[in-house]
């Protein structure tokens, strides 16, 4: 079996939890002795057969319609979550159109399937859903502690981290007045997606929030970061569920999520879900307030978090891949 790996142009230059689930299907495929590829424009493997292709973004039906009159098998991971609410933010005649020419369409979670399937009326024996996955190596490192790196202040010692590219769906905009509103330190890593929404954000580096910039995944500053926060938010408009949110939970981390979304398909019982798409100040700052003063409230069970490493998950996206050999 040969597969090869495809996404948008232009998806590497701000990568966030999209990119990193393509490089984890890549690697844990290549544990398996599968035959993976990234795709190369200048040297394509046109003997390959199965074509991955990850995402609805603009431009990509025209791709993946040129890989069906070639006759390569499509899978298309849609990385999508779309609401009678949101329908008018999307050209939805491309994504159906997309989605339609697929010979298996993957989901992150059974609710992200049911809601695709019914909004743009594809059938759902399309769908195949494979959960998004944690590098099981993270499970040594839970609930150990690192020196926190030196460009966090000395006196900060308690911090709030959050973990995401930095664009206005993220809600850190609302993250910021809720961590000053409850006395809380924040602090804010990820790529700049959308500079405008940035320059607007009450960034106050000697009193209360920092903007740490990026960080290289799984290194020690990762894992630094991380490990010495009290507490990690992901307040989102919506998630599927944040790769980042799956990882902190991994690590032993209390987490507050959005319920918006697909996350309570991954965290289960937790009590630390947000309104994301009310967006309520007051009410984050209590939920913080709350996780703060019981971390248990926040932290994901080992038990309840295992069955999403990437050595499970992975399995699933075999047998999507098999379905078409």
């Amino acid at each position: 079996m040969e597969i090869v790996l495809a996404t948008y142009p232009w998806a590497y230059f701000t990568p966030g939890g999209g990119e990193i689930q393509i490089e984890m299907i890549y690697k844990y495929l290549k544990k398996k002795n599968i035959n993976v590829y990234k795709f190369n424009s200048w040297v394509p493997k046109k003997n390959t057969n199965i074509y991955h292709f990850f995402s609805c973004m603009g431009g990509s039906f025209n791709f993946c319609n040129y890989l069906k009159s070639i006759e390569k098998k499509l899978i298309i991971s849609s990385s999508l979550w779309i609401t009678k609410d949101t329908l008018k933010n999307y050209d939805i005649g491309q994504i159906k159109s997309q989605l339609l020419i697929a010979d298996r369409i993957i989901v992150n979670s059974e609710k992200e399937k049911d809601l695709l399937s019914n909004i743009l009326e594809i059938d759902n024996s399309k769908f195949r859903v494979v959960h998004n996955g944690f590098e099981p190596d993270l499970l040594q490192y839970r609930n150990k502690k690192f020196q926190k790196p030196p460009k966090i202040p000395p006196n900060w010692e308690e911090y709030i981290i959050c973990l995401a590219n930095i664009e206005s769906r993220k809600n850190q905009n609302i993250l910021i007045e809720a961590c000053r509103l409850s006395q809380k330190k924040l602090i804010l890593v990820g790529h700049i997606r959308e500079k405008d929404y940035f320059k607007s954000l009450e960034i106050d580096e000697n009193n209360s929030v920092i903007y740490y910039g990026a960080v290289e995944n799984h290194s020690k500053e990762f894992f630094s970061l991380l490990l010495n926060a009290k507490c990690f938010v992901l307040p989102s408009t919506l998630e599927t569920p944040g790769l980042a949110a799956l990882e902190a939970a991994a690590l032993g981390i209390p987490i507050i999520v959005t319920s918006e979304g697909c996350a309570k398909e991954y965290f289960g019982k937790i009590e630390s879900y947000y309104d994301g798409k009310r967006g309520e100040v007051k009410e984050l700052s209590n939920l913080i307030s709350k996780v703060f003063l019981n971390p248990n409230l926040g932290t994901v069970k080992l038990n309840d978090i295992q069955k999403f490493s990437w050595n499970k998950c992975i399995e699933n996206q075999i047998l999507a891949y098999e379905e078409l050999i």
